[in-house]
């Protein structure tokens, strides 16, 4: 199917067959991917969309089969170990904690649904079986879950969208009558290789302050965050001793 390239962070190129509603979307890293009955206005107003990906996401990912095209360039991809959706410094640590093991990790965009819980080995161990499933080979992901025990929990895997929905001052206001100014950040890594499966975590302690005159017009509720400097990730390095115990089952 001839795609048209697109300017996206996550997209590459997008495809459509109106005779068979098959749209066809490349992702960085130049896997494909083919979903099925996709109506045509979909398709128009995804390549009209301000943003590719926030269309995709919003759209199209979850809401129609799909699975992954063969290309001529797959036998020659990477079969080692994947490191699915992390921020550029997310895949500089686990890449240093794997070095000294000689581990080889490469980063991966893919499509995935973050499932509604209040476990956060749920999440991540929900997450790195769907990227099994599209990548079709080992994958760790990695998530965030913050609780605010005054706030019995909130918000829990929903940062991000939290920090979209609610100034700082909004979150302050929820703690005003509350002497408890604690907050908790949990990192969580899943490993999935269709047969095992393994999690990490590790809890981070921290207090959400006032916010200064100048800091009042924060953009961001993590900027209201302070977590303790003395803390050190040790989930990559815990992961990259136990994958290396591991390896001899991965030939």
């Amino acid at each position: 199917m001839q795609r048209v390239p697109v300017e996206s962070s996550d997209l590459v190129s997008v495809g459509y067959d109106p005779a068979t509603s098959i749209l066809e979307v490349e992702f960085q890293g130049g896997r494909v991917y083919q979903y099925r009955d996709v109506e045509p206005d979909i398709h128009a107003q995804f390549m009209r969309a301000d943003s590719f990906g926030t269309f995709f996401f919003a759209h199209i990912n979850g809401h129609y089969r799909y699975q992954k095209v063969q290309t001529g360039d797959d036998g020659d991809a990477p079969k080692g170990l994947a490191f699915v959706s992390g921020t550029p410094n997310e895949l500089h640590d686990v890449q240093v904690a794997c070095e000294p093991y000689e581990i080889a990790v490469e980063p991966l965009q893919l499509p995935l649904d973050e499932i509604q819980s209040e476990n956060p080995e749920d999440i991540a161990l929900t997450k790195a079986k769907q990227a099994y499933r599209l990548a079709g080979q080992p994958v760790i992901v990695s998530t965030d879950f913050w609780n605010i025990p005054s706030l019995h929990g909130f918000p829990g895997a929903y940062m991000a969208a939290v920090s979209r929905w609610l100034t700082p001052d909004d979150v302050l206001a929820m703690l005003q009558d509350k002497s408890d100014r604690s907050i908790c950040r949990t990192h969580t890594v899943a490993f999935y290789d269709g047969k095992r499966q393994k999690t990490f975590s590790q809890n981070y302690w921290g207090r959400l302050a006032q916010p200064t005159q100048d800091d009042a017009v924060s953009e961001r509720l993590e900027q209201l965050i302070s977590m303790n400097d003395a803390a050190q990730d040790d989930v990559w390095k815990e992961f990259a001793k136990w994958f290396r115990l591991q390896q001899r089952f991965y030939r």
